[in-house]
């Protein structure tokens, strides 16, 4: 007989109205369900189960206009990831909007739990679903922590080594310095000069090289050399701009410097958009008009710092492989005995 499927509840003001209602029927569907009003209450539900059962967050009083409750949505979301990290949290909403939906899965969330559309059939499913691959995942980390042990001696091995002509050579390539050495840069895209020009302002005044343009277009013109020649780090790109859209420069622009992250600019809240931005690889919306335009700045300069250094992290990541794989490389033309 298969294990039944558990889940705990984290809702701060406890199961009420609905989601009191929706509690009820897990039960009635066989799901055991733990409600606490806080995080530490989590570990010790969570740790007492050999199959980790369902984390259920309520977020019903988000609104879905506010970019603070999104944001604490999505901190929530993430704390409980890291209180418990091997954890698929679903969400629960109630009357949630497309973008709100995507920030959430964006945040980490398995899946999402609308109190206004699903019933019980299609609440136990995602229960059931997301408590068995939870389960996958608690054998694949023991199995992995194994493995992990032996990577973990293999390279301490490899640094040993290495570490003699790690310390003679230069210790980073060229390209490397070259990352290492220049600011972080910004491309906007926004049909608005005189929007376009103030955030240019403020960002280079924030120590940020920026690249405006008013067109897509214009834009994916430059773009390629931009990047091969002096880096780009983020782009904030209009919804709505003369010629090309800005899902299609989007689109375009992620051919040209894979992995870029792009935050689009957009005046209306329609869930075609949001799930079209989502598949396109967009990390954010900022809302037109722009109504706190410091706020905005210092945002951006801080996700082109942290965009930056991830560059710089990988460059390096890359080094340290090559010069493994070149030691690999010595180890296997070795003669083998018999």
């Amino acid at each position: 007989m298969s294990e039944a499927p558990t889940a705990i509840l984290l809702a701060p003001n406890g199961a009420t109205g609905a989601l009191r209602g929706l509690v009820e029927r897990l039960i009635n569907a066989g799901i055991a369900v733990t409600t606490v009003d806080e995080f530490d209450g989590m570990t010790a539900p969570f740790r007492r189960f050999e199959r980790p059962p369902c984390v259920l967050i309520d977020l019903r009083d988000i609104d879905a206009g506010d970019l603070d409750d999104w944001k604490h949505a999505t901190d929530t979301l993430r704390r409980v990831m890291t209180t418990l990290p091997r954890s698929m949290p679903i969400a629960i909403t109630d009357g949630a909007t497309a973008p709100l939906i995507v920030a959430c899965i964006h945040a980490g969330a398995a899946d999402l739990i609308d109190l206004q559309l699903e019933g019980t059939g299609v609440a136990r499913a995602i229960v059931q679903r997301v408590w068995a691959r939870q389960a996958e995942r608690a054998s694949e980390y023991a199995t992995s922590r194994t493995l992990r042990g032996m990577v973990e001696e293999l390279v301490k091995d490899l640094v040993r080594t290495e570490r003699r002509s790690i310390d003679l050579e230069e210790k980073l390539g060229k390209t490397t310095q070259e990352i290492a050495e220049r600011l972080p840069a910004i491309l906007l895209v926004l049909a608005e000069r005189e929007v376009s020009d103030t955030l240019t302002e403020r960002l280079e005044a924030a120590g940020i090289v920026t690249y405006a343009y008013v067109s897509g277009e214009e834009a994916l013109r430059e773009a390629r050399p931009l990047a091969e020649q002096a880096g780009l780090d983020l782009a904030l790109i209009a919804a709505q701009l003369p010629g090309i859209d800005g899902l299609e420069a989007t689109r375009r622009l992620r051919e040209v410097v894979p992995g870029l992250d792009v935050f689009l600019v957009t005046a209306v809240d329609d869930g075609d958009l949001a799930a079209d931005a989502a598949d396109l690889g967009v990390v954010g919306f900022v809302h037109d008009p722009l109504a706190n335009i410091d706020e905005v700045v210092t945002r951006l300069a801080q996700l082109a710092h942290e965009s930056l250094q991830r560059t710089r992290e990988l460059a390096y990541l890359q080094r340290i492989k090559h010069r493994h794989e070149r030691v690999l490389a010595r180890y296997r033309s070795l003669p083998r005995e018999g």
